[in-house]
């Protein structure tokens, strides 16, 4: 067999080592409220009302990367070695995880700006697109363990393109408020992912080389 430089359990750690770092700086841009009246009950609550906005995108975000994490945990269990090329689009999986925080705390800021959305949004659908990818990739070199049933692999390869499909689908109404074209490519993108899921194939995936 041919030797590859990754270890598995060293990119695990890699990976959960990044998604730690990542979902603790989420709250470093929930900040405490400066007062002018350090006493005063109803300038507190006024300080937290408006800062509401980063608590949710705070919230929703580290529960998103807690499910990002889960989702490649059930993957990576399936991968019985990791080569060059699954191991450079796993690389572009966390960079993007490490970007995470930062399109979170636009949208904290900004929420109702489109350019905010226009950086959160896309971020999320590359990391599922890109995780999803990484999957499919490492079952066309054969790094897939080939004990695990078939049945299972391509059900593993159907919820990977339909979380995808139903992101994209879900995105359309926040994608009117930043324009057409991106509502055109939410659009476009989710029926592809779909159309690839119902073309999943039948075959065997690929013995390790």
């Amino acid at each position: 067999m041919t030797q590859h430089p990754i270890a598995k359990h060293r990119l695990e750690a890699l990976v959960d080592g990044v998604f730690a770092i990542a979902m603790t700086i989420l709250v470093l841009e929930v900040k405490v409220p400066e007062l002018i009246d350090r006493r005063s009950t109803a300038e507190l609550l006024d300080k937290l009302q408006h800062a509401w906005p980063t608590l949710a995108a705070y919230l929703v975000s580290f529960f998103l990367l807690g499910l990002f994490w889960h989702w490649h945990h059930r993957l990576i269990a399936k991968i019985l070695r990791v080569d060059i090329p699954v191991f450079v689009l796993t690389l572009l999986f966390l960079a993007l995880v490490s970007f995470f925080p930062f399109a979170a705390a636009l949208m904290g800021r900004y929420p109702t700006n489109p350019v905010a959305l226009m950086i959160y949004l896309p971020t999320m659908g590359l990391l599922l697109t890109t995780q999803a990818a990484n999957f499919a990739l490492a079952l066309h070199r054969g790094c897939v363990d080939p004990d695990i049933p078939e049945a299972e692999i391509r059900a593993a390869q159907r919820r990977n393109l339909r979380g995808c499909g139903i992101f994209f689908l879900a995105a359309t109404p926040s994608a009117i408020r930043i324009g057409p074209i991106s509502l055109v490519l939410c659009l476009l993108a989710a029926a592809a992912f779909f159309i690839l899921m119902r073309r999943v194939g039948t075959r065997r995936p690929a013995s390790p080389a």
